[in-house]
């Protein structure tokens, strides 16, 4: 008859009474309660949430300046519609009389803004000559001629070799026996015209 070790036989019997004891709990247990849950912690107002953009390129519309502003002399937008300010300006005489002119202002370009100038409008770019006008609006200005206001003119406009300067009442006098008006520079000072210069175009 073979006989365990004492201490085989202890070990043994804990091991039984300890599957016996989880058994009888597993089976006989009355209790129903839900089993205890851990709430999360709040933390609500203690950590910012961590939230990641994406930087928003926007595209911004690149214009050049308006030509405009580039047209030699005093330019061609003076900003008001009755008068014109001290300065030199380029248009066309639609009218003279004693004292008085009606002026249709226009832009007189050369160079790089005549060409940008002449592109914008849809033509020639460069244009002949180095210069362009530009005249897209009609509306005359009625100017004061200063007492004693001369005048740089052409008997004949094909021919800047005739260039003289006479009074303006001279000027008013044979002004009207040419078939063909140049363009004319006025110099403005002291809200009247004090100088005439046409402009010899090739």
């Amino acid at each position: 008859m073979t006989t365990n070790p004492p201490g085989r036989r202890t070990a043994t019997a804990a091991v039984l009474v300890a599957v016996l004891t989880l058994a009888a709990s597993a089976c006989g247990s009355d209790d129903t309660s839900p089993t205890p849950t851990t709430a999360a912690p709040d933390t609500t107002g203690t950590t910012a949430a961590t939230v990641t953009t994406t930087p928003v390129t926007t595209a911004r519309a690149t214009t050049s300046p308006d030509v405009s502003s580039l047209a030699a002399g005093s330019g061609c937008t003076p900003g008001t519609a009755a008068a014109l300010p001290a300065g030199e300006w380029f248009g066309y005489v639609d009218a003279a009389a004693a004292g008085e002119v009606r002026f249709d202002l226009a832009c007189w370009f050369t160079g790089e803004a005549a060409a940008r100038a002449a592109t914008d409008d849809g033509e020639e770019s460069p244009p002949p000559n180095d210069f362009y006008v530009r005249n897209v609006n009609d509306a005359a200005r009625s100017l004061g001629v200063a007492p004693g206001a001369s005048v740089t003119w052409l008997p004949n406009p094909g021919d800047p070799a005739t260039e003289q300067t006479i009074t303006y009442g001279d000027w008013l006098d044979v002004r009207d026996t040419r078939g063909y008006q140049p363009g004319v520079w006025l110099t403005i000072d002291g809200g009247a015209v004090v100088e005439l210069h046409e402009q010899y175009v090739p």
